[in-house]
């Protein structure tokens, strides 16, 4: 384990407000695990084409599963730009949305809307997951830093209000 890594498994969600600097896909995932498991009400992914590499893996799935189980209230909002990388994969993350659907909802981003370099996660109003390019493996987190976070949901509200249901998805989730 790394210093990372030890440092990821102790972070108290809206309390630990270091930045975390991930140096791989496995440190990305074991953040978004930790993040997800202290979640309470939302989370909030705003993705390129939900990089396997992080948002496919068992142990992601597994904890965006239990966040659902959590309570009634729980919801998982994902906008994504390109969804035929997700089909033709057959991504996890659709199955379990058609598992959980009262709790996990997809848009797509409109071809006309504004493009972001990268991806990223909220979680509740507190924390966030950062993947600065959608193209390379380093990321970083923070369990506790609701300002930048709040920059993140502004965003990725007024996204998620001119996203739309992509039929290729919806074909998917029946």
């Amino acid at each position: 384990m790394n210093d990372v890594t030890e440092k990821i498994q102790t972070a108290v969600f809206r309390e630990t407000n270091d930045t975390f600097k991930l140096k791989s896909y496995a440190d990305g995932q074991q953040a978004l695990v930790h993040l997800f498991k202290q979640a309470n009400v939302s989370i909030k992914i705003y993705s390129h084409s939900l990089c396997p590499a992080l948002f496919n893996s068992s142990a992601v799935i597994e904890a965006c599963e239990q966040f659902c189980l959590k309570n009634h209230r729980t919801q998982i909002h994902i906008i994504v730009e390109e969804t035929r990388s997700l089909t033709q994969i057959s991504h996890r993350l659709l199955s379990l949305a058609h598992k959980h659907s009262s709790s996990i909802f997809l848009k797509k981003m409109k071809a006309d809307s504004p493009k972001r370099n990268d991806d990223y996660v909220c979680i509740d109003r507190s924390a966030y997951f950062q993947l600065p390019s959608s193209q390379h493996y380093e990321s970083i987190c923070n369990f506790s830093d609701a300002h930048r976070t709040a920059i993140f949901l502004t965003h990725f509200n007024d996204a998620w209000d001119v996203s739309f249901i992509d039929p290729e998805l919806r074909a998917q989730l029946l």
